[in-house]
Formats: structure tokens, C-alpha cells, sequence
């Protein structure tokens, strides 16, 4: 028959338990107070000159303004990732990427621009920036409709990397 403990035993143990918590608390607070009173980093204030101003966000929207043309990025290669980097290139581009994810499989041979929106001077800035030529069918496909969402649907086939504008900023990344 196992032994019973006795009450001092027990209350030993729990005054320990009680002495640990207190300490483990006490540092918590302690920790607490150090972040909420320290001042931080000291910044020196940089001197401007008076052609040096600063500029507010607005101002740099308005010198390089996002173009209101709605993008979709489908990865049709299979390359893990691959859509993302192409909706940043575009982004570089100043075009809206508004969706980038897989293709309905990943068996497309070519990279392809397909319009549809109405807007054809979407597709040509589109196209320019991948320097694509409009008039090339296994490039640029015309398929407007009234009921989508966006402007240009840009599949991203295997041969992305003999898209010169693509594989140069690929390059640098």
C-alpha cells in the first residue's frame, strides 16, 4: 500500500510551485516595463535642401500611375511559383495584376495573351510590355466577353523563358 503524503510535504511542493510562477511573473512584468519605457533609437533628421522635397505617396502615384488594366496570371508551365514572379514583373510594368494561380493543367506549350475586355489598348500595353506582337495568333488571342472580371487573361507556357522581358527581369532577380 503506497504511502500517503503528508500535509507539510504537500504544501512544500506547492509553496515551490507558487515561488516559481512568482519569479516567472515577475520577469514577464519587468520585460514588459523595459519595452514600454525605453525612448528607442535615436534617427538624426536628415537636413533637406530645398530641391530635395519630400514627396507624399500621391505624387509618386501621379509621376508612374498603376494603369487600370485587370490582369489575371495563370501558370500553365507547372513551375512552382512561376505566376507570382510573372504578376511582379508586371507590376514593375505598372499594370494591375489582380489574380495569379495554377491553369486548368499544365500543358501549355506557349505563352499566351488572351484579351477580354473590349479595350483593345489594353492588350497592346499588355503586349508591349511582354513584347509580344499583336498580330500573332500563337501569342495574342482576341476573346472579349461581356461577363469577366478582367482585361487580359496572361497564361504563362514553357517556352516563358524566350520571353525576352521576362527572362531579363527573371535574371535580375
Amino acid at each position: 500500500m503506497p504511502k500517503k503524503k503528508s500535509k507539510s510535504q504537500t504544501k512544500f511542493v506547492y509553496n515551490i510551485l507558487i515561488v516559481v510562477l512568482t519569479v516567472v511573473v515577475i520577469g514577464f512584468i519587468y520585460s514588459f516595463a523595459q519595452k514600454s519605457w525605453s525612448g528607442g533609437v535615436t534617427l538624426q533628421n536628415p537636413q533637406l535642401s530645398a530641391n530635395q522635397k519630400a514627396q507624399l505617396a500621391l505624387d509618386l502615384y501621379e509621376e508612374n500611375p498603376i494603369l487600370d488594366i485587370k490582369v489575371e496570371v495563370l501558370n500553365g508551365c507547372g513551375e512552382k511559383g512561376i505566376a507570382a514572379k510573372i504578376a511582379d514583373f508586371l507590376r514593375t510594368e505598372h499594370i494591375d495584376v489582380i489574380r495569379s494561380e495554377n491553369a486548368d493543367n499544365f500543358d501549355y506549350e506557349r505563352t499566351t495573351l488572351i484579351q477580354r475586355s473590349y479595350d483593345f489598348s489594353n492588350l497592346k500595353t499588355v503586349a508591349t510590355a511582354l513584347n509580344f506582337d499583336v498580330n500573332n495568333e500563337e501569342q495574342v488571342i482576341t476573346q472579349p466577353s461581356s461577363t469577366a472580371d478582367i482585361d487580359i487573361t496572361l497564361i504563362i507556357g514553357k517556352d516563358y523563358r524566350s520571353v525576352k522581358p521576362i527572362k531579363v527581369y527573371l535574371a535580375n532577380q
